[in-house]
């Protein structure tokens, strides 16, 4: 093989790949509740928009988030959870594309959950913190059969029983692990429960998980119990795995692949997106760490997340007083509902990053601008914020 032709190959699967990561993976499986359902506009989708606004927060740092909305009839109670070994910013990825993803299949469901292979995330309007989800529960094995059944089936039990004994006294409720399988291949398992739970109703809730697998996915090469509260995947590899999945085509015609990889740089601007146009953080006021008018800051950016994408244009407060917080999104004019919601996505992590405890602030995006502040702006003109920009060439005739 030439090396211009290797060269393209590699830059072909490296394509590939990206486009992978770009159109991402869907959901392994959801449930919505069929009991209850919420009036569209009311105050349970109110406050449960508030609350997926927290947890988008809460989550990320730790790998775990949960909280609770309202109350009474209009109480929204919800939790996040990413498999113990994904970064933060992957953590935070999953988390938003599960909740607008179990809002889009849930619509007017007062409960709902669905399971990613990243994360969990579930809400409801019973208080459901600290028991055991016996009732949310689904499985998934691999088609193929080992050859030795009843070996590895003592051998699965073995090493997943040693993963719950040191899950339910981790502090993240979490863990993973592995044993030989002859010269050849390993067994590899993985157990984690939702922190709501207490040590032993975890352990409890993996073991019943583990004692399920031989109904489902007896002597499958890799299988998995998940639920609400805990799951317990395992699967056999060869000690030196090999990619399989993946075929590359190489096109004879230069002009095709010049076409592929001009479309691959095109897609690699669009994954690693743009930066912010710019920003301005308030020096004049600052708020406390997780005092309330960052748990209204926090609900609010919620708020604008799922008001701004149909229209192009969001605004809300909430608080009153010194824990105000009023803030608005705006989408340009001729930008799709997708990439608005992107946008507003992106802004409010990212001026929470540069301006993490400014009570004021506003960063401008090509495609949107977010903006908040303890004062009520609403109806005024910014004569404050504003910057400029301009190309550096000049016309032949400026008069």
């Amino acid at each position: 093989m030439s090396s211009s032709l290797s060269t393209s190959s590699l830059f072909l699967l490296s394509c590939i790949l990206l486009i992978q990561m770009v159109v991402g993976v869907n959901p392994l499986f959801h449930f919505c509740s069929s009991s209850n359902n919420f009036t569209s506009n009311g105050p349970y989708e109110t406050n449960l928009n508030k609350l997926m606004g927290d947890l988008y927060f809460k989550t990320p740092p730790t790998g775990f988030g949960l909280g609770s909305i309202g109350q009474y009839q209009t109480r929204a109670s919800g939790l996040a959870l990413c498999r113990g070994d994904v970064s933060s910013t992957d953590c935070k990825s999953c988390v938003v594309e599960a909740r607008g993803e179990i809002r889009r299949r849930c619509p007017s469901n007062k409960a709902a959950i669905i399971w990613y292979d990243n994360c969990l995330l579930k809400y409801s309007d019973v208080d459901f913190f600290g028991k055991i989800d016996e009732r949310n529960k689904f499985y998934m094995y691999n088609l193929r059969n080992v050859s030795y059944p009843e070996y590895f089936n003592t051998e699965v039990k073995k090493l997943l029983s040693k993963l719950s004994k040191k899950a339910y006294v981790s502090p993240k409720l979490y863990a993973t692990g592995g044993s030989e399988l002859g010269e050849s291949k390993k067994l590899y398992g993985l157990v984690q429960c939702t922190r709501d739970l207490s040590s032993v109703d975890c352990k409890k809730c993996v073991d019943g998980a583990i004692n399920e697998l031989p109904s489902c996915c007896d002597g499958k090469e890799g299988g998995r119990v998940v639920g609400g509260s805990c799951n317990s995947p395992m699967n056999i590899h060869k000690n030196h795995p090999t990619i399989s999945s993946i075929k590359v085509i190489i096109m004879s015609s230069s002009l095709y692949t010049s076409l592929f990889l001009l479309s691959c740089i095109l897609l690699v601007q669009v994954v690693m997106g743009v930066d912010p146009l710019f920003h301005f953080c308030s020096t004049s006021s600052n708020f406390t760490s997780h005092g309330p008018y960052e748990t209204n800051l926090n609900k609010l950016m919620g708020d604008l997340y799922f008001k701004t994408p149909p229209t192009g244009f969001g605004l809300g407060s909430i608080g009153q007083y010194q824990t105000l917080a009023s803030g608005l999104a705006l989408c340009r004019g001729d930008v799709s509902s997708t990439d608005c919601k992107s946008c507003v996505v992106e802004a409010s992590g990212e001026i929470r990053r540069r301006c993490p405890s400014n009570k004021t602030a506003i960063i401008w995006y090509d495609n949107c601008l977010l903006k908040y502040s303890d004062m009520n702006f609403f109806g005024k003109m910014d004569e404050q914020n504003k910057f400029y920009m301009y190309n550096l060439r000049n016309v032949s005739n400026p008069k």
